[in-house]
C-alpha cells in the first residue's frame, strides 16, 4: 500500500511541476515578447522622430575663433540633438547672408534653431526677427567689417585719429603699431597683464615701432573703476602723459584703486591735492570717459577688460586680444601687422 500510494503522489507531483513549468514559460515568453515589442516601439518612435534642423553660420575669415567643429561636437552630446540635421554655411554664401538678414543676427559664429524646445539650451536661445531662435555662442566676428588681404580687420582712419587726439600716448607717437588697451584700475586681470612684464617686454622688443593708448572702460561692478578713471584724467590734465601712465602703473602694481590711495600717489607725482580731489569729486571727465566706453563698444565690441586692440597706423589693419594673454600672443600679432 505504501509503495502504491507513494507512486501515485509522485505522479501527481510530476504533473504539477510540468504544469508550473509550462505556466512559467508562457509568462516568460509573453513578458519577453512584450518587453521587446515595447523597446522596438520606443526605438521606432525615436528613429521616426523628425530630426531637428539646425543652421550654423561662420566666416572663414574669422579663423580658428569661429571654428564650428568643437561647437557641433558639444551640441551632439545633447540627447535631443544627437541626430540633429546640422547645415554648415559660410558667410561667403548668399544663403548665409539671407538667413542673417532674415533673423537680424549680426555676429558670428551662430546657430539658428527652429524653436526653443531644447531644454538644455532654452536659457541661451534668443528670439530672432523671423520667429526662430539663435544660440549665443560667444559672437565676436562681424562679417560686414572691411578685411585686408592678410585677413585683418580694417579700422576707419578717422576713428583712430579721434581716439588718439583725445588720449595720452605712451612711447613714440609716430610708431607703426598702436596698442589700445580698454581697462579699469580695479580689474584684477588688467593688473595681471601689467604685472606680468608684458608692457616692458614689448617696449624693449619693438622700440619706436610701438606706442600705447590707455582707454578707461570702468565696469559697473567695480566701485573704484569710475573714480579711478577720473583720477587718471585729472592727473593727466595737470601733469600730462608721463604722470598719467605712472599713476596707472602704480595702481596696478599695488593692486589698489581706492580713491584716497590714488590721490596720495598723485600728490607724490607733484599734483595739487586740493585740485585733483575736487576734479575727481566733480566728475570733471565723466563725459570723456563715457565716450571712451562708447567708442570701445561700438568699434571693437568691448565687453570686458582688459580688451587689447593692436593697430597698424599705416594700413589701419587691426586685431583684438581680449584678456590677459602672455607677451607671445601680442608678439605674434604685431609681427604679422609689421609684415
Amino acid at each position: 500500500m505504501w509503495d502504491k500510494k507513494g507512486s501515485n503522489n509522485t505522479g501527481i507531483l510530476a504533473v504539477i511541476i510540468i504544469l508550473l513549468l509550462a505556466i512559467m514559460w508562457e509568462v516568460y515568453y509573453f513578458s519577453t515578447t512584450n518587453s521587446n515589442n515595447s523597446a522596438k516601439v520606443v526605438s521606432e518612435k525615436m528613429n521616426n522622430k523628425e530630426a531637428i534642423e539646425v543652421t550654423m553660420i561662420t566666416d572663414k575669415r574669422c579663423g580658428e575663433k569661429c571654428n564650428l567643429t568643437p561647437i557641433i561636437s558639444q551640441l551632439k552630446l545633447i540627447p535631443s540633438l544627437s541626430n540633429a540635421k546640422i547645415t554648415e554655411l559660410d558667410y561667403s554664401e548668399q544663403k548665409a547672408k539671407d538667413i542673417m538678414e532674415e533673423t537680424w543676427v549680426t555676429k558670428l559664429p551662430t546657430a539658428i534653431f527652429p524653436d526653443n524646445s531644447i531644454t538644455e539650451l532654452s536659457q541661451y536661445l534668443l528670439p530672432t526677427k523671423d520667429g526662430k531662435y539663435s544660440l549665443n555662442i560667444g559672437w565676436t566676428f562681424d562679417p560686414n567689417v572691411k578685411m585686408s588681404d592678410k585677413w585683418f580687420k580694417i579700422l576707419d582712419k578717422k576713428v583712430l585719429e579721434n581716439i588718439k587726439s583725445n588720449s595720452y600716448i605712451k612711447w613714440d607717437k609716430n610708431a607703426k603699431i598702436t596698442w589700445i588697451e580698454y581697462s579699469d584700475l580695479e580689474c584684477p586681470f588688467c593688473a595681471k597683464l601689467h604685472n606680468s612684464g608684458t608692457p616692458e617686454e614689448l617696449e624693449k622688443k619693438y622700440g619706436k615701432d610701438l606706442n600705447q593708448v590707455f582707454q578707461s572702460f570702468p565696469l559697473d561692478f567695480h566701485k573704484n573703476a569710475l573714480p579711478g578713471a577720473e583720477a587718471l584724467e585729472c592727473l593727466g590734465k595737470e601733469k600730462w602723459s608721463d604722470a598719467y601712465y605712472e599713476l596707472k602703473h602704480i595702481s596696478f602694481k599695488n593692486k589698489n584703486s581706492d580713491k584716497d590711495f590714488l590721490i596720495d600717489e598723485a600728490v607724490k607725482l607733484w599734483a595739487n591735492k586740493e585740485t585733483i580731489t575736487k576734479c575727481i569729486e566733480n566728475k570733471t571727465f565723466a563725459e570723456k570717459i563715457n565716450n571712451q566706453q562708447k567708442t570701445g563698444a561700438k568699434e571693437f565690441w568691448v565687453t570686458g577688460t582688459p580688451w587689447n586692440v593692436l593697430i597698424n597706423n599705416e594700413t589701419w589693419e587691426y586685431e583684438v586680444i581680449s584678456g590677459a594673454y602672455p607677451t607671445s600672443s601680442f608678439e605674434e600679432i604685431i609681427d604679422r601687422l609689421l609684415k
